[in-house]
């Protein structure tokens, strides 16, 4: 079967309500959101509950895999959303993934052991890698082509307010419960969107047996976690020379690569990379992992600048970047309806400029930068987020055939990823290369200075800051010269002859 030969219209069918499996998705896309940054500020306590008889706590570095064996458990299961799309249906997918997700929740809350916690974050991000691009493929399918954007504004939505309520909300709970409710908050969201899910969501009528492409999955799913391993070890502090680093990445490119090249070989590949050949959904991509990147290293940078610099505690930090997602939420439906509309090349590059300019303006922060000044940059930045994040995904998927809806989502969710955890690695160490260039920046940052020492330390550190936030800046403006590029005209694309 040839690439084009897919990318032809659908049979007409009863549609679902949008707005019913909207609102499922959006439960459970919440749900998933946060437990990706609740867990954070849970650490020091799970530190402290671990402790050894003996009386060791168990390293840092040891428990924070409740955090990594999470992230590298959602990056190797997302290759194989779309098989389980098309083998199992997008209906039983994503509500078995929401229930095993809130099993495991509940199994991470009454875990005897570190390791056993450790095992169930892993089972925890296996379920929940399935639940975005699953869900999104359900909303998608439901909505078509010209109700994409409104209906894909509401996906946004939980997007938006589930990384700033993450650590606020589990900072409280450690404070006032302990830190097994950081994992217990998911069984009344996961109830919900599995029961729901039952009543409301589509029955599947377009699954069938679907030949497993067991060598893809076994060059792209290990290869994939071995890649964000090393990049998040080089994030983490270690050099790019050292082992942990250079030899996971060596081996997950490596792997990546054999399976680009099969791939395009394969006549069943694990992933039909030929969609890529689709200019609109190539450059939609682009401009999302670009935006990916640079919108991580931002979100990484604000709040260290508030708590490191500014002296803001975590929950003050989280309500100085709340206009960020004030913002968003004045512009994301605006823009997910005009895209509807009008051709994503007339939409999204007004976002993207907002992004820019905020991002921009982020690198002339100082020790004594106007903290009204700093929430107008972030409403902007904000205001860009809106109009850019949900249309760039609803611009990817007007351009293909319903039937490829799976397979896009789930490529557009890899590269997301991947670049979302370069963005990270990168401006980590270059915050800490700007900061060890200075002579008592450093120090500042880490609380061994005081008096007028502290005050020259933290305008260093401040000036570090600055310089870091060019790596957004930077990013941004390679999405920038994406959104250029995006379609100017409402044509369902083709994919063209090899």
């Amino acid at each position: 079967m040839t690439a084009d030969s897919r990318i032809q219209t659908s049979p007409a069918r009863s549609a679902p309500s949008p707005n019913r499996v909207a609102a499922v998705v959006m439960i459970g896309s919440f749900m998933s959101v946060l437990d990706g940054t609740i867990i954070n500020v849970a650490i020091p306590a799970l530190q402290r509950h671990f402790t050894a008889p003996d009386g060791a706590s168990p390293a840092y570095s040891t428990v924070s895999w409740t955090v990594t064996g999470y992230a590298l458990a959602v990056a190797a299961i997302i290759p194989l959303t779309d098989w389980g799309l098309k083998r199992i249906g997008a209906r039983w997918m994503y509500i078995s993934s929401i229930a095993l997700f809130t099993l495991a929740s509940v199994l991470c809350a009454l875990s005897p052991s570190l390791p056993f916690l450790i095992i169930m974050r892993v089972a925890q991000g296996l379920c929940g890698g399935c639940i975005m691009p699953v869900g999104t493929t359900l909303v998608a399918r439901a909505a078509g082509p010209n109700n994409l954007g409104r209906m894909m504004s509401l996906m946004g939505i939980p997007m938006l307010i589930a990384p700033v309520m993450g650590p606020i909300l589990g900072g409280w709970l450690v404070e006032v419960a302990s830190w097994h409710w950081v994992f217990l908050i998911n069984l009344p969201f996961g109830l919900a969107a599995a029961g729901l899910g039952l009543l409301l969501l589509p029955r599947d009528d377009d699954r069938g047996t679907v030949r497993l492409d067991v060598p893809g999955v076994v060059l792209m799913s290990p290869g994939l976690a071995l890649t964000l391993w090393g990049v998040s070890n080089a994030g983490g502090g270690a050099a790019v020379t050292a082992p942990v680093v250079w030899v996971p990445l060596v081996l997950g490119l490596a792997m990546v690569t054999a399976f680009v090249w099969r791939s395009l070989q394969a006549e069943h590949p694990l992933l039909d990379l030929t969609i890529l050949r689709l200019r609109g959904y190539r450059n939609a991509v682009l401009l999302a992992v670009f935006f990916q990147a640079g919108f991580t290293a931002d979100l990484l940078l604000l709040p260290a600048y508030f708590q490191q610099v500014r002296g803001l505690g975590a929950m003050a930090a989280g309500f100085f970047i709340a206009p960020t997602g004030l913002g968003a939420l004045v512009t994301m439906p605006i823009a997910s309806s005009l895209v509807d509309r009008l051709p994503a090349g007339r939409v999204v590059p007004f976002g993207m400029i907002a992004m820019f300019v905020s991002v921009l303006a982020l690198t002339q922060v100082d020790a004594d930068t106007s903290l009204w000044w700093l929430g107008i940059v972030l409403t902007v930045q904000g205001l860009g987020i809106g109009g850019t994040m949900m249309p760039v995904s609803t611009a990817a998927l007007q351009t293909v055939d319903r039937r490829e809806v799976g397979n896009a989502t789930t490529l557009f969710n890899i590269g997301q990823q991947v670049f979302g955890a370069v963005g990270i690695a990168i401006v980590s160490v270059l915050l800490a290369v700007f900061l060890a260039g200075t002579d008592s920046g450093a120090a500042a940052v880490g609380g061994e200075l005081s008096g007028s020492a502290l005050s020259a330390g933290l305008e260093q550190a401040a000036g570090a800051f600055g310089r870091a936030f060019w790596m957004p800046t930077i990013s941004m403006a390679l999405a920038l010269m994406m959104a250029f590029r995006l379609p100017m005209r409402r044509d369902r694309g083709v994919i063209p002859a090899a």
